[in-house]
């Protein structure tokens, strides 16, 4: 269908909680890597990390909040930064969590935030602008392209069953995801330009988990009309397309 339309569906991939190299990281980038974005949790993250990344250049770095600890009061929902915590409080972390990844990875640190969890307060994401912060990544469609002036790209395909027993969520449903996300983006029921986003935790990966990625990591680059994009091309800091 993109193919006969003349045009490409377009996706990424992110990978969660990274803070040091393991025989997990290197099975992940083994897998592709030329455009991992790693989310890295900068206070946590072992200075080991910054060689693992300078013997593979084309992985990029996001930042996993600061310390991936839970603020919440009451009721709320897990969240780092959620809207009961004193925003000075959340930016004087985030600021330090960009100092310490940049001084370690440099410009391979890109200025995007994942916050852990998916979630953060709208006051804290209304100051991260003036923090150096381009960039905002959480989960499912975006409804907004912009969001008080970061560009939102989100992730649509998380292989997980968090909700169950944390293993692989199963093909079906994980074919699911991709391929849902990638009609709605033909369709026009989701932003077109938002590309598709596969979201992984290399950490908790099963074996069933890493079969359907190398799996799938097979079928989409034999799709012609299937491209994969670099994360600095995603969040527009200048590098472009590399599939």
């Amino acid at each position: 269908m993109w193919a006969a339309a003349g045009r490409q569906a377009t996706w990424w991939w992110r990978d969660d909680d990274a803070i040091e190299p393991t025989p997990a990281l290197e099975a992940l980038i083994a897998l592709e890597p030329d455009a991992v974005a790693l989310a890295v949790i900068p206070g946590r993250m072992r200075p080991e990390l910054a060689g693992f990344m300078r013997q593979h250049p084309g992985v990029t770095a996001l930042q996993h909040g600061f310390a991936h600890v839970d603020h919440t009061r009451g009721d709320e929902r897990k969240n780092e930064f959620p809207d009961s915590r004193d925003p000075q409080a959340a930016w004087a972390e985030l600021s330090e969590g960009s100092r310490l990844l940049t001084t370690a990875l440099g410009a391979r640190a890109l200025p995007v935030l994942t916050p852990p969890w998916n979630r953060a307060g709208d006051a804290v994401l209304a100051g991260l602008r003036g923090l150096g912060f381009v960039g905002l990544t959480r989960y499912l469609p975006r409804r907004a392209a912009q969001i008080h002036g970061l560009k939102q790209v989100n992730t649509h395909v998380d292989v997980i069953d968090w909700k169950g027993d944390r293993g692989f969520v199963g093909e079906a449903e994980a074919l699911g995801l991709l391929i849902g996300h990638f009609e709605a983006r033909r369709t026009g029921k989701a932003d077109a330009d938002e590309p598709t986003g596969l979201l992984t935790h290399h950490l908790v990966h099963d074996p069933a988990t890493w079969r359907f990625l190398e799996k799938l990591r097979d079928f989409l680059k034999k799709q012609s009309a299937v491209r994969l994009l670099d994360p600095a091309a995603v969040f527009e800091t200048g590098t472009l397309p590399v599939h």
